[in-house]
């Protein structure tokens, strides 16, 4: 193992909650899945997420990479912030940050 990714971050904050989301170690993952034309969060999401316009704090947010596949993924905060986990380490970003903002897929929320 070569440490936590984002979507790992993701599992581990939301078990904690009590909540159990898909592996995508169970759909044919690589290093570099993003790459390979598959869009696994955006095809997966909808079945535990709903697509939400306004955030609330723990809404999960996806970004897309230049080829407009979901790529990267984070929990809402609150006051335009979000953690995720990257190179390096598990960070609080802000959200209208232009970096992050032109890459936002979009909002979603959990089913409960």
């Amino acid at each position: 193992m070569e440490g936590l990714d984002c979507w790992g971050f993701l599992k581990l904050v939301y078990a904690d909650l009590g909540y159990r989301l898909f592996d995508i170690e169970d759909l044919e993952y690589s290093k570099v899945w993003g790459l390979s034309g598959k869009d696994y969060f955006k095809e997966h999401y909808g079945h535990d997420w709903d697509r939400v316009e306004t955030p609330q704090v723990l809404d999960g947010v996806l970004f897309v990479n230049s080829r407009g596949i979901a790529d990267h993924a984070g929990i809402v905060l609150g006051k335009r912030r979000f953690i995720h986990c990257c190179r390096q380490g598990v960070v609080v970003s802000r959200l209208d940050d232009v970096s992050w903002k032109k890459k936002t897929e979009g909002f979603y929320r959990l089913r409960k």
